[in-house]
């Protein structure tokens, strides 16, 4: 802002670019939210019991103490989980993990707008950030990881911001984005640190300047060194690169950048966004050579682009060289394109200095992506009708069961990941107890399950890498023994699958969901013993 907008406020006009360009956040980011009880993302059940034993951890009637031991430093992805479990405290468990999700969801376009700033361009370009918030990725449910290049982004905005205009306030600002960075995705966090360091390098002729981004580093530094020794022990460091590059991945790319449901409908949606995005930089990149403004044409204009190309060029390099997975951590090498895609608008050239030509970017660019919210808040809306029957037949649980879990079915909703292997994650979330399987089994959660040799815990028994995907390794005397209730998705029933030990019978059926329980099992003084069979056709 110039001086004189500092006492008068900015251009009406300017003023509703940024009316509608957080209209824009607001709308693409939560609307998808908004419309379902429970979003169709493979990973949300789990995120929502994950903060919900943050949140419960200390209420015994939820026994999540028993179960688990916090380790928010050794396996800092928290951010996620402590925005929920704080919303929690006037919210729904479901209704404010969405709200803690749509957040780090928001800063997506919000971290790309911010390095647009710091490359002196406006901000409003940032606003394409918007178009892999609903991916791939999302749809698995990589919720933090989409959260984190945000803030990657946002960090190397700032750091170029202040080796621009050098300010204790912006360096503050920057050691905040570094540490959010951290606990939200820590493997992105080196990625930030080389970033200061990259942009230390290209603008060294600013040797005054540079000094600036120290102090940020350093703490940065310091904070992954002490990660790096005290990180859990589980989390595997063996890469086994991919050499030569998998050139072959490129002819792939679609499949992990937007192919989301079985039809075709999000590949439309996007492809029409892309071209768009093409017209967009089409005209700019023209009016850039027309005029000669916006266009790179001084060094340091240069320097801070090189930087953006330097991220991408990597980010596409990981993609053709890094495994698919890293220990139990999975879909690996993926995730890198959609880095690469996401800071390709902050390589647009500037917009016009005139407001109306702000505001119509920011309405043009609010059109061009809307079609893919519309078309994701549908099938996230479907996939909420599908989802009647699991919440009618898990009305029928006490609180805190000991449930064991098996999707067989899969089908019902668009995504071509499957929304419901993990969706009777929600019974946890919602009301306490043990489920039979948890990413705390995985270890690279903030959540580990205690020692089962340790007296005072209470934890289910282990099970095999993948179990949750591979029901027909049930075995119930090797799996079944601990728990009381048994939760199952098959369009045929599954009685056979319990027939060995009389005393477990069926007690509720609805369309492809059967529940069993376990006669004799302890219940709480306060529970009602379950109805024997309900049936859907009865009901």
């Amino acid at each position: 802002m110039r001086p004189v907008e500092r006492v008068t406020g900015p251009p009406p006009l300017l003023w509703l670019a940024w009316v509608c360009a957080a209209a824009a956040i607001v709308y693409v980011v939560g609307f998808p939210f908004w419309v379902t009880d429970y979003p169709m993302m493979t990973d949300f059940p789990f995120h929502t019991a994950s903060a919900s034993a943050f949140r419960h951890y200390t209420d015994a009637g939820w026994h999540f103490e028993e179960q688990f031991v916090l380790q928010p430093f050794a396996v800092p992805y928290v951010s996620l989980y402590a925005l929920s479990a704080l919303f929690m405290f006037v919210l729904p468990p479901v209704a404010a993990t969405k709200l803690a999700a749509a957040l780090l969801l928001a800063l997506m376009p919000i971290g790309l707008m911010v390095l647009c700033w710091g490359m002196r361009k406006s901000p409003f370009l940032g606003l394409w950030g918007l178009v892999p918030v609903w991916g791939v990725l999302s749809h698995w449910g990589f919720v933090s990881f989409l959260g984190g290049i945000g803030l990657f982004a946002m960090s190397i905005g700032l750091a170029l911001r202040l080796v621009d205009r050098p300010s204790p306030k912006l360096q503050a600002w920057l050691i905040a984005c570094l540490l959010f960075l951290f606990f939200t995705h820590v493997f992105r966090f080196p990625f930030a640190l080389g970033a200061l360091v990259l942009v230390g390098v290209v603008m060294h002729s600013q040797a005054d300047s540079i000094k600036g981004l120290i102090i940020p580093f350093s703490i940065g530094t310091v904070l992954f060194v002490l990660w790096w020794f005290g990180r859990a022990g589980s989390i595997s460091m063996d890469i086994q690169w991919v050499w030569p590059p998998a050139w072959w991945r490129f002819s792939e790319a679609g499949t992990y950048l937007f192919d989301v449901f079985v039809s075709d409908d999000d590949a439309r949606a996007f492809r029409r966004t892309g071209i768009l995005f093409l017209v967009t930089a089409t005209v700019l990149f023209a009016i850039a050579v027309a005029r000669l403004r916006g266009w790179p044409n001084n060094s340091w204009v240069l320097a801070a682009h090189g930087v953006v190309v330097a991220v991408i060029l990597i980010s596409l390099g990981l993609y053709v060289t890094m495994p698919m997975e890293i220990g139990s951590w999975w879909y690996v090498y993926p995730r890198e394109l959609t880095v690469a895609v996401f800071f390709l608008p902050a390589l647009l050239p500037n917009l016009p200095k005139k407001t109306w030509a702000h505001l119509g970017f920011v309405i043009w660019t609010a059109i061009a992506i809307a079609p893919i919210t519309e078309v994701t808040a549908e099938a996230h809306r479907e996939f909420g009708t599908t989802t009647t029957h699991f919440r009618e037949i898990v009305s029928e649980l006490p609180r805190s069961p000991k449930l064991l879990y098996l999707i067989y079915d899969h089908h019902g909703s668009r995504a071509k990941n499957s929304p419901y292997v993990h969706l009777p994650a929600y019974v946890q979330a919602e009301r306490g107890g043990w489920i039979s399987f948890h990413f705390a089994e995985l270890g690279h959660s903030p959540l580990r399950y205690r020692s089962r040799e340790d007296p005072n815990a209470v934890v289910p028994p282990p099970v095999p890498l993948r179990w949750e995907w591979s029901p027909q390794l049930f075995q119930l005397d090797q799996q079944g023994s601990f728990f009381d209730w048994f939760l199952v998705r098959r369009m045929s029933s599954p009685d056979s699958l319990f027939t060995a030990e009389p005393s477990i019978q069926r007690v509720a059926h609805f369309e492809d969901w059967w529940l069993y329980h376990r006669r004799g099992a302890r219940l709480d003084p306060q529970v009602k013993p379950p109805k024997l069979d309900i049936d859907e056709s009865r009901k």
